[in-house]
């Protein structure tokens, strides 16, 4: 019997365009997290992430409503700091809850 090689995700993406699509968006977003990332205090570090963009607004998670006030008190700054990154800036900002946010990777 032969053996497969195991593809890497990019790999497979290329042959499908919409996964291709999305794994590009999900990589934007993280890259946006990370800019952000050092403008928040360090306790909401992680608390507060980048969920994804909609038309012309940055979508913040937090993890709980009391999260969400904090990130709707900083939002203009973080949008600020993603407008850095885009080449098209975005216009506003929208704060959702989100309870389980994935774990934050080392930001140092």
């Amino acid at each position: 019997m032969e053996e497969k090689s195991e593809k890497n995700l990019d790999q497979v993406a290329g042959a499908d365009r919409r996964l291709n699509s999305l794994l590009k968006a999900g990589r934007l977003f993280e890259e946006i997290d990370r800019a952000v990332q050092p403008a928040l205090p360090e306790q909401a570090r992680g608390k507060i992430q980048v969920a994804c963009i909609e038309d012309d607004c940055l979508v913040l998670a937090a993890a709980s409503p009391a999260w969400a006030s904090r990130a709707r008190l900083v939002a203009s700054t973080l949008l600020a700091e993603a407008n850095r990154h885009l080449p098209e800036p975005l216009k506003g900002t929208r704060v959702i809850v989100a309870e389980r946010l994935p774990d934050a990777p080392d930001r140092k």
